[in-house]
């Protein structure tokens, strides 16, 4: 794209990325990330800019961050926001490790019952695992898992609201029952195996209620 389109503007949004994946800066013009996303305080997002005079600030007023965004900083978000980055680059090997290692145990675990589909594929991120239950609601599994306090969700957070059928799994040729039965697991650094534990406990318990439903 920049070989064919030299002055385009090239921005990565990598948000879901940063922490979780080893990333290269060179040849981007602009990057975003979300500190919440790397165990940073929620609300705080972060724009890395190549040709800072490039951009037009949208907030006018004392000139703070280069003249780019005008207003008081947030110093001690800020200051947080940093230390997170560096400890969550620091740690990015050994997280990734782990946390495959609880994605895996998943996996096996759940390939062991009937009627239940893994999605998500074994080179994707591990810090995800999309499952199915053709025959049964995700959202009545959300449910009955949050009865536990074991929260797990349908979709990503800030497409939850929306009622229609989850495009990437349709793209991946599921039916639509297999997609309104699917649920998304979620594992990150606070994850523990004594979590994964809780979670196969729970899982038993569940789906001898629903087992009769899964098609």
């Amino acid at each position: 794209v920049i070989k064919n389109y030299p002055k385009a503007h090239f921005h990565v949004d990598a948000v879901q990325a940063f922490g979780k994946i080893s990333m290269d800066f060179n040849n981007v013009d602009s990057i975003s990330l979300s500190g919440h996303k790397f165990n940073g305080l929620k609300g705080q997002g972060v724009l890395l800019v190549n040709q800072i005079q490039n951009v037009e600030p949208t907030v006018h007023g004392g000139g703070q961050e280069y003249g780019v965004r005008s207003g008081t900083v947030n110093l001690p978000n800020d200051i947080a926001m940093v230390k997170a980055m560096k400890i969550a680059n620091e740690n990015l090997e050994a997280l990734n490790a782990f946390v495959t290692d609880l994605n895996n145990d998943v996996r096996q675990f759940l390939n062991k019952y009937h009627g239940v589909y893994i999605n998500s594929s074994t080179s994707g991120s591990p810090f995800v695992l999309n499952i199915s239950f053709p025959g049964v609601k995700g959202e009545v599994l959300v449910n009955a898992f949050s009865k536990y306090d074991i929260m797990i969700s349908t979709t990503s957070a800030c497409s939850s609201k929306r009622n229609k059928l989850n495009e990437v799994l349709a793209a991946m040729g599921l039916s639509d029952k297999s997609i309104e039965g699917s649920i998304r697991l979620s594992f990150g650094a606070t994850t523990t195996k004594e979590d994964i534990a809780r979670f196969k406990e729970i899982f038993i318990i569940i789906y001898e209620e629903i087992k009769e439903l899964l098609k």
